[in-house]
């Protein structure tokens, strides 16, 4: 079940992390929106991942988790939850397939819909920084931050030969 246009733009206005796009020259074949727990900075929700019916079986759902697993992980969080429908037994399995664990299901009254949903999370592995020696002060060395983005085209060009 996807999300109406309305529920998009809201979702998207409000997200501040990252909206995926999987595109080619004959239209948007898929869509992935993430954001940062309210809660816990270091926790990732992949709130809404889709493929349109016609590009089904081709990898793109694939390729829109793992963008947004390392999207997630850019931000510097070191856990990714996502919801599914225990019924979508493709969409569970893509996640089972990509290291995510069950972990639990909400109660029907617990989601505005009144249908179940597991909650899977993947564990991503932590690494720490080795310590660098730190460089002198220098006044006139100012670092360059880059704009933080709040969405990202992903474009399936490179990946797939259809595309």
């Amino acid at each position: 079940m996807g999300f109406s246009h309305s529920a998009l733009l809201q979702l998207y206005g409000t997200s501040g992390e990252a909206w995926l796009v999987a595109e080619d020259l004959q239209g948007v074949w898929g869509y992935a929106l993430t954001a940062r727990a309210m809660d816990d900075p270091r926790v990732g929700w992949i709130l809404a991942l889709g493929v349109h019916t016609e590009r089904r079986g081709e990898h793109i759902g694939r390729a829109l988790l793992d963008e947004s697993i390392v999207e997630l992980r850019s931000r510097d969080m070191d856990t990714i939850k996502l919801t599914v429908e225990p019924d979508n037994l493709a969409a569970y399995g893509l996640y089972i397939r990509a290291g995510f664990q069950d972990t639990g299901q909400f109660k029907k009254d617990d989601i505005g819909d009144g249908r179940p949903r597991k909650i899977l999370t993947l564990l991503l592995p932590t690494t720490h920084p080795q310590s660098q020696p730190e460089e002198p002060a220098d006044e006139q060395h100012e670092e360059q931050v880059p704009e933080d983005v709040a969405g990202v085209r992903f474009d399936l060009q490179d990946r797939f030969p259809w595309a």
